[in-house]
């Protein structure tokens, strides 16, 4: 293999490993949102069921440990998959 063929084979795999990388940053936004917008909805039905039957009591704290834990779940997927992404140091 000539020089330049190799020089052209190194961007070539640099270039993959770039989309690679932007791959799973995008996919870490996208995961982070959808589940966000998930476990709102979720929270959103618990909380109207709580008004509906008149057990805001029960519902209310249900729905809010159900927020913070899905936010918890999904900000700790939207890490790890960031961390694919990262931009190895040479």
């Amino acid at each position: 293999m000539s020089n330049n063929d190799q020089q052209l084979a190194d961007l070539l795999k640099a270039n993959i490993e770039a989309s690679n990388r932007t791959t799973y940053a995008v996919r870490a936004i996208v995961r982070y949102v959808f589940l966000q917008l998930t476990i709102t909805t979720v929270c959103g039905v618990l909380y109207a069921v709580g008004t509906a039957t008149n057990l805001n009591v029960v519902f209310v704290p249900i729905s809010s440990i159900a927020w913070i834990a899905g936010t918890l779940y999904a900000s700790f997927t939207a890490r790890k998959e960031l961390k694919a992404s990262a931009v190895p140091k040479n």
